[in-house]
């Protein structure tokens, strides 16, 4: 009798939860069914997850839900989604999720992981302008990309043409720009303070992109795991580090005549105190040491993984590289080296460097969204806290939009008479749109394209003889970064 009682009850409750939840997602998203405890986690590879939800996206639509644990995500994909989150109702899904991992690393101070309010607001609008300031005309990027370039160009041609890892040298030396940008300083390889900045700055990053599994159920927070532990240290240690250059900034009060992008964000809390007093409390030291790590951290990874891509694909088709090298000749001369203003005279570059972040869509989710407010999207009904994901992957590589979309085909953005065609905003997003949009989208090209363009215009990369072609196989990460590999690098022009 109490074997069929319990039984009865078990019973009772599954189907009280099976109707609870087609209730509750009656008007929701389409979706598959979730486990219980973990959801639909289950369908997500680690390494893969913009793949993946590709994959599902065939079966339920370009919108459609998922829950990760008991949080409930929708994803986007499809032009027309995503211009509705980002840019036509961007206010509404301009929130982003508390993520665990994400709070540790910013202490909700960084403009990339901090919540919608009037407070964030404010402090991209100051970050906006300060980085208008410093990059206006972008006459000082220039300057120290070329310091930088001169020096990654004795490195590889010191090569002697044998085999070497590219990726490397990119990374340093995309390092030290970003460096001079923020800091106003270089570093040498064996520096001991870049060294440094550099585990960690790798530490970071490959513990936010590895996640916890406090980041999906967040009722286990109480339990120190040790991964957390380890960001945490990290963490401070990168605060004490940007924390000491900062305070040098302020003490040397170059506030009338920058030098850097820290002492311009200085120059901007300044103005936007003078015209309007209110605002003091907000823009503290902390925002502005949680701004230029910030900046640091994600123009090292984007940039340098961009540019070893563009080179890896040109590895991998040859006849794209030819071209370029003939654009070059024909533009530029052996005699001197490209600058910003002949931009302008190299469409096939530009539509490479477009092709390039087509193809590699570094950053395949962006960063989650949230819904500020219950609201819909393409007719279906979003509660307030519903984490949004994004998937530029899938738009990018949408077979509906791009003839081919797994070939490098730099020509896709030219028209009939060679001129590079600017791509449209609803089908490429290398850089997100809207409230959301990437901060340093003006500066990151700039330096992708002087730094390509002199790379391409005094060497000629090949694959080593004798070896196979580097994988185009991507470790995944915060970014999707190649996997290093080994170039030959002949020079084109002595002088």
């Amino acid at each position: 009798m109490i074997e069929q009682l319990l039984w009865f009850v078990l019973v009772v409750i599954l189907v009280t939860l099976t109707v609870n939840y087609f209730i509750a997602t009656k008007h929701l998203p389409p979706g598959p069914f979730p486990l219980p405890i973990i959801g639909n986690a289950h369908k997500l590879a680690a390494n893969s997850r913009h793949v993946d939800l590709m994959q599902l996206e065939k079966q339920y639509g370009k919108v459609f839900r998922l829950y990760l644990g008991s949080q409930l995500v929708v994803v986007v994909s499809g032009g027309d989604a995503i211009q509705e989150v980002l840019v036509t109702r961007s206010s509404n899904f301009a929130g982003r999720p508390s993520i665990h991992s994400s709070e540790v690393y910013s202490k909700g101070r960084v403009i990339g992981f901090a919540d919608y309010s009037s407070e964030w607001r404010l402090h991209r609008k100051l970050a906006l302008s300060a980085l208008k300031l410093y990059g206006a005309g972008g006459i000082k990027q220039e300057a120290i990309v070329t310091n930088e370039f001169d020096l990654l160009m004795e490195r590889v041609r010191s090569r002697n043409g044998q085999p070497h890892d590219i990726t490397r040298e990119i990374r340093l030396a995309v390092t030290n720009v970003i460096c001079a940008l923020v800091f106003g300083s270089r570093y040498e390889p064996d520096d001991p303070e870049f060294l440094k900045f550099s585990d960690i700055t790798n530490s970071i990053v490959s513990m936010l992109a590895a996640g916890s599994i406090v980041d999906v159920f967040p009722w286990l927070g109480f339990y120190p795991f040790k991964s957390i532990q380890l960001l945490k240290e990290k963490c401070k240690e990168r605060d004490e580090l940007v924390g000491r250059i900062y305070r040098e900034h302020v003490e040397a009060n170059r506030v009338a005549a920058p030098q850097d992008l820290t002492d311009t964000l200085l120059k901007a809390r300044k103005q936007a105190e003078d015209e309007d007093s209110s605002v003091t409390g907000s823009l503290t030291d902390e925002r502005l040491i949680m701004t230029i790590g910030e900046v640091f951290l994600a123009g090292i990874d984007t940039t340098a993984s961009t540019l070893c891509w563009a080179l890896l694909y040109l590895i991998h088709n040859n006849e794209i590289q030819e071209r370029l090298h003939q654009e070059l000749d024909k533009v530029i001369g052996p005699d001197r080296l490209p600058k910003l203003q002949d931009k302008k005279n190299l469409p096939y570059l530009e539509a490479t460097i477009a092709e390039t972040l087509r193809l590699s869509s570094l950053a395949p989710l962006s960063a989650p969204h949230k819904a500020t407010v219950d609201t819909t999207l393409q007719g279906y009904h979003i509660p307030k806290g519903t984490t949004i994901l994004v998937n530029l992957w899938s738009l990018h590589h949408d077979p509906a939009i791009w003839d081919n979309p797994d070939k490098f085909m730099p020509e896709r953005f030219l028209d009939k008479d060679g001129k590079f065609v600017p791509p449209k905003q609803d089908r490429f997003l290398p850089f997100s749109a809207g409230r959301r949009a990437c901060l340093g989208e003006s500066l990151a090209r700039i330096e992708l394209f002087l730094i390509l363009a002199r790379l391409l215009h005094r060497f000629r990369f090949e694959n080593p003889p004798g070896c196979d072609l580097p994988t185009l196989v991507p470790i995944a990460g915060l970014v999707l970064m190649p996997q290093p590999f080994e170039v030959c690098a002949s020079c084109r022009h002595e002088s």
